[in-house]
């Protein structure tokens, strides 16, 4: 006979781990609304939060392709000058993405949750949460993401994607954050 206790942490066992309110932050105007209706499902489910950010370094790589418009001799020295771009993206975003996390953090401890949790990885963010959706029971997010700033009618194509991969319970937050209820 094996009693199992509660798990209180992510990398801990598995019991509970689809107790789980998982938010999706990026920085976009959704992300306070986001962390807003994480916090408010995080007390009204009682269920441990954890905010997620998920920085994806591809969209970078494929800005400009200049490596057919130099010359032979100055190509590698140009190469090396956008690897050494490319990195400095890569530790600026993770930075930017733990002061968000942080932020986001504190804001739910003002509206009340004991102990909201963080995590930053690399990657996609449909990989990701397809990767994490053991241990998700309700997942927040924003109706579209930093990206999306034309067709502010329209959903992200993120969205869309999570919502066709994941089969948890999705909470899409829209624009405005009105303060949730019930």
């Amino acid at each position: 006979m094996h009693a199992s206790l509660p798990s209180t942490n992510a990398s801990l066992g598995n019991d509970k781990m689809t107790d789980q309110v998982m938010a999706a932050i990026d920085g976009s105007q959704f992300s306070e609304g986001v962390c807003d209706y994480a916090a408010w499902a995080s007390l009204a489910l009682e269920a441990p939060l954890t905010f997620l950010h998920v920085v994806d370094n591809h969209p970078q790589t494929a800005e400009t392709d200049l490596s057919g418009n130099i010359g032979l001799g100055s190509r590698e020295h140009l190469l090396e000058e956008l690897a050494s771009l490319d990195e400095q993206r890569a530790k600026l975003a993770q930075e930017q993405g733990r002061v968000m996390l942080a932020a986001a953090k504190e804001r739910a401890i003002e509206a009340g949750v004991a102990e909201p949790m963080t995590r930053q990885r690399n990657g996609t963010l449909v990989e990701t949460l397809s990767e994490l959706e053991n241990d998700i029971r309700l997942l927040v997010i924003g109706k579209r993401g930093e990206t999306a700033h034309q067709a502010s009618e329209h959903l992200g194509s993120n969205l869309e994607r999570v919502v066709r991969t994941l089969h948890r319970p999705i909470l899409v937050v829209p624009d405005a954050s009105r303060s949730p209820s019930r």
